[in-house]
């Protein structure tokens, strides 16, 4: 982004520094977002089952959009391409309120989503799985009240505006991101999830197995004459953690566990590129006695 030169603060009405033409067409350019935000809002209050006072939201932009076209900071007299005249600095100002405005509508629905993982038992099925997961199950519980995920649920519209911040997926990646900082609670690597993950990574999973197509490091044993050293194992394992934590098998809004419903849920644990070294040495021993009798 090139640097502007402006002038200090100073109070103005904005059709005292443009021309006529150029007042009507910001003029224009504000009833448009007006128009286009009022109906976006309006799509994903009745796609997300959100009781909001639409009107107030509309009145604040609108006072906001009034503060920046009578108070504000104008580019000075250009002098290089790339600066920016000031009907063009005060339009691309009122896109920049819209946008704001739509984003602290997500991100204040966001917090008071993130917020009610607290009032819940630490058992409850919602809080199982991964952050992604885990705010997908809040998120459809408090909009919809959804307290019972084993059954197929239709997925929430995500809208199709301009305004991204009002969408679905804006915001469910606003509640993981606001869970995840505040509320989420990893699990601690013991023996049990460190010697299952190696099952995971170096066992034959039979082809009816949800984790049959998963990524492992079979390879490792039959493609090599000796272990590999302890730095490209940790590669390695690192990369069969990510394509786990991207494409893990879900049921009911929740990855599975491996190897069965008995067993654990990777995700659950702390991520595997935080994991102290006791971990990672354990993995390798791991790693080394499944070597050593897939030898024999």
């Amino acid at each position: 982004m090139p640097d502007y030169k402006v002038f200090e603060p100073f109070n103005c009405t904005y059709d005292k520094i443009l021309t006529s033409e150029e007042v009507c067409e910001v003029e224009s350019v504000k009833q448009e977002i007006l128009r286009s935000f009022e109906e976006e809002l309006a799509l994903f209050c009745k796609n997300h089952n959100l009781n909001l006072d639409q009107q107030s939201v509309l009145q604040s932009l609108e006072c906001s959009i009034k503060s920046i076209l009578s108070y504000c900071r104008l580019p000075s007299e250009k002098k290089d391409p790339f600066e920016i005249s000031a009907k063009e600095y005060l339009i691309a100002k009122l896109f920049e309120c819209e946008k704001s405005a739509a984003d602290k509508i997500s991100r204040d629905l966001a917090n008071t989503i993130a917020y009610s993982s607290q009032k819940l038992p630490n058992n409850d099925i919602a809080l199982k799985g991964s952050a992604k997961s885990i705010a997908e199950k809040l998120t459809l519980r408090y909009l919809f009240d959804y307290r019972n995920y084993y059954y197929d649920l239709e997925p929430i519209p995500n809208g199709s505006g301009y305004l991204y911040a009002l969408t679905t997926n804006y915001l469910l990646d606003r509640v993981e991101e606001i869970y995840t900082k505040k509320y989420h609670k990893y699990r601690l690597w013991d023996k049990r999830s460190i010697a299952l993950f190696s099952s995971y990574l170096f066992d034959n999973i039979g082809e009816f197995h949800d984790f049959f197509d998963m990524q492992n490091l079979r390879h490792l044993l039959e493609d090599y004459s000796e272990p590999i050293e302890i730095t490209l194992f940790k590669e390695e394992c690192l990369e069969c953690w990510l394509a786990l934590c991207a494409d893990n098998p879900i049921h009911a809004h929740t990855e599975l566990a491996y190897p069965n419903e008995n067993g654990v849920i990777f995700e659950e644990y702390i991520p595997l590129h935080s994991v102290n070294e006791d971990v990672w040495s354990s993995l390798y021993e791991h790693y080394h006695q499944k070597f050593l009798d897939f030898s024999k």
